[in-house]
């Protein structure tokens, strides 16, 4: 059985004063010997005492080793009283600390890591990524993001966003408020430092249930630079490569003409079609070089349309009279009924709307069956004129019908063995009305034929002189003009 720490205390006690009381007994006999044995007793009390307390010291000794970092250090009291049970106690406590900080060194070792693959891998992204807290201050920032920013990530961390990147959307400032409340999409131009400014397309993603991360909105920048520098040089090369197939297409198709006019009546039936079939392949072939310039035109805003007033009726009649031909070989019935009433004039490039009709009527053509009907209708509304195309043709599909505006896109039906066309008409033909301060759609249903609409408007006249301030303004303020 362990002999208890206080046991020990009270024997040493005890002996200390049976010794003061020998002491006492004897010093009125003897001087000498009563000091002597007093200094004995002493002597014999402080070594019991250290004996006694050196555990106690030895638990000092590695706790100050354990609280300074040293997780292995144990102690081994084998006194058999309380100083051994406090000396176990000290050394599960060790353990159970020892296996907490090597647990904690892994964990840590584990994040450095985990972090360093995070880096790596932001690093390697081509897009600028930049995360912000809920002060909308930088947590982060890749290294595209410096490149497009001109800020290192040293002076970006820590920095409320719109103190050093700011985005415009033509003249206005697009703010955190707008791109940090909802996932937000849109090219803008950012400037950043030294007011260097970069062309990107921004995207952020809202990010939920962050609190803990403190982690609010992430921001990608998507430089756009190189890609406008890639267009620009494939406008360029379109508008080169057009430019010099036009003049020696032009010299073919008249070479062609004057050969078949020359030699009608001459020459074999079948030799003269062929040669007005060869005509009518590089005529087609000027229109696409036509309309691949207009395109680069459109692109460049070079465009230039020359509203004036126009006399609408008779741009509408010749594009139905030069298409009759064509209605007539697939059996197509072609309608225009002019409307009763006089037909105001309109703002209008006499060139570029008698461009438009033709497309229009010429697709409605082309996608109608043989048997169908192309009908050409006219409203007047006080202020503008609304022309009307429908037919009774193959139709587009609904999904279509968004995109059918868009630079190539073009439309594949079931009911056609291929999609025709280069889908540059109507990409031009909706550029050009609105130029012409006007408005294009299509209302169609696959199976039922199509209607496609475009308004113009009116050319008012005051007191003899022509109104067009307005229209002018409008066109101007809008930058849609160029000349």
């Amino acid at each position: 059985m362990k002999n208890s720490l206080l046991i020990k205390l009270a024997t040493t006690t005890s002996l200390a004063i049976l010794t003061i009381s020998v002491v006492s007994i004897y010093l009125v006999h003897s001087l000498t010997v009563s000091i002597a044995v007093a200094i004995l007793a002493a002597i014999f009390s402080t070594v019991s005492i250290f004996i006694f307390l050196k555990p106690l010291q030895d638990l000092i000794k590695s706790a100050k080793a354990l609280g300074d970092g040293n997780f292995n250090q144990r102690v081994d009291l084998r006194t058999g009283d309380e100083f051994e049970e406090v000396g176990n106690s000290f050394n599960q406590m060790a353990n159970k600390l020892s296996g907490i900080f090597q647990k904690l060194e892994r964990d840590t070792q584990i994040a450095i890591s985990e972090k360093s693959k995070l880096n790596e891998v932001l690093s390697s992204i081509i897009d600028g990524i930049i995360a912000l807290d809920f002060n909308r201050n930088i947590l982060l920032a890749n290294r595209a993001a410096e490149e497009i920013t001109g800020f290192t990530t040293a002076e970006l961390q820590g920095q409320r966003v719109d103190n050093l990147i700011h985005l415009f959307s033509d003249f206005e400032e697009i703010l955190p408020k707008t791109y940090c409340e909802t996932n937000f999409s849109q090219s803008a131009k950012l400037t950043g430092k030294e007011g260097k400014q970069t062309s990107v397309n921004v995207m952020t993603s809202k990010v939920g249930e962050a609190l803990q991360t403190n982690l609010s909105c992430i921001l990608i920048f998507h430089d756009l630079s190189k890609e406008e520098e890639l267009e620009k040089m494939k406008m360029d090369f379109v508008s080169m490569a057009s430019h010099e197939l036009r003049t020696p297409l032009t010299s073919i198709i008249g070479y062609l003409s004057v050969f078949a006019n020359e030699n009608r009546g001459k020459l074999p039936k079948q030799d003269l079609d062929l040669i007005e079939k060869s005509e009518i392949s590089a005529r087609q072939l000027l229109t696409l070089i036509q309309n691949l310039l207009n395109v680069n035109k459109i692109e460049r805003e070079e465009m230039s349309v020359t509203p004036e007033p126009v006399d609408y009726l008779p741009i509408l009649s010749k594009a139905v009279e030069d298409l009759k031909t064509q209605a007539n070989q697939k059996d197509i019935v072609l309608n225009f009924n002019p409307p009763t009433e006089s037909l105001p004039k309109v703002m209008a490039d006499p060139i570029r709307i008698s461009e438009v009709v033709t497309n229009l009527l010429a697709n409605a053509i082309n996608y109608t069956n043989p048997g169908g009907k192309v009908e050409l209708i006219i409203q007047v509304s006080p202020d503008k004129v609304t022309t009307t195309i429908s037919d009774t043709g193959v139709g587009i599909p609904k999904d279509a019908i968004p995109h059918l505006f868009n630079k190539f896109f073009r439309v594949s039906n079931q009911s056609q063995k291929m999609s025709k066309g280069t889908g540059l008409g109507l990409y031009i033909t909706k550029s050009i009305i609105e130029k012409l301060n006007g408005k294009i759609w299509v209302e169609s249903e696959l199976g039922k034929g199509s209607r496609f609409c475009f308004s113009l408007p009116v050319a008012t006249i005051s007191s003899g002189v022509l109104n067009t301030n307005q229209f002018m303004g409008e066109q101007i303020q809008a930058g849609a003009l160029n000349y």
